[in-house]
């Protein structure tokens, strides 16, 4: 693990007026773009295909089905699993009798949290959270202010009066 604070994303250094006054990125690095979505593989089943469709179509920019193929895959498999394991969940209920007939919570629980975590560092590796997509240099989230809208709406109104 790297020591340290992790980079603050770009959105939040433009918005703060880039306090550190360092050079910053262009928001959008234009990337050879997937023709189609690749076929999900045959293992997946109906989760993890639903989320095979929305990251392909999502990442299509700038994920590569030569080099990322199996990131993907195996993102879409935990999908799967996480779906099974929170039908356990819910089928059996949060709590569970324990091996001396005391209520504890549910084992699957604790599986369900460490997966997720997993799913988190890969859904990272390929650049599906604003820090990760800032740090690619591929995308910048930017919410205009009222400040910036009114403005915007005024010199729309000035260049188009006569």
């Amino acid at each position: 693990m790297p020591a340290g604070r992790p980079p603050t994303p770009t959105e939040r250094k433009r918005r703060t007026g880039n306090p550190g006054k360092r050079n910053l990125p262009e928001p959008v690095v234009h990337l050879a773009a997937v023709a189609a979505v690749p076929p999900p593989p045959d293992m997946l089943g109906e989760a993890g295909a639903r989320v095979w469709d929305r990251l392909w179509t999502a990442g299509q920019a700038w994920l590569s089905p030569t080099t990322d193929l199996d990131i993907l895959t195996r993102l879409c498999e935990a999908h799967d699993e996480r779906e099974a394991m929170r039908n356990q969940v819910a089928a059996d209920g949060y709590m569970v009798s324990g091996s001396m007939g005391q209520v504890r919570a549910h084992p699957l629980l604790s599986e369900i949290r460490a997966l997720e975590a997993q799913m988190t560092r890969w859904e990272s590796a390929c650049g599906f959270t604003p820090t990760d997509r800032a740090r690619l240099g591929y995308a910048e989230v930017r919410r205009a202010s009222k400040l910036e809208e009114l403005i915007q709406r005024r010199q729309t109104r000035v260049q188009s009066a006569p």
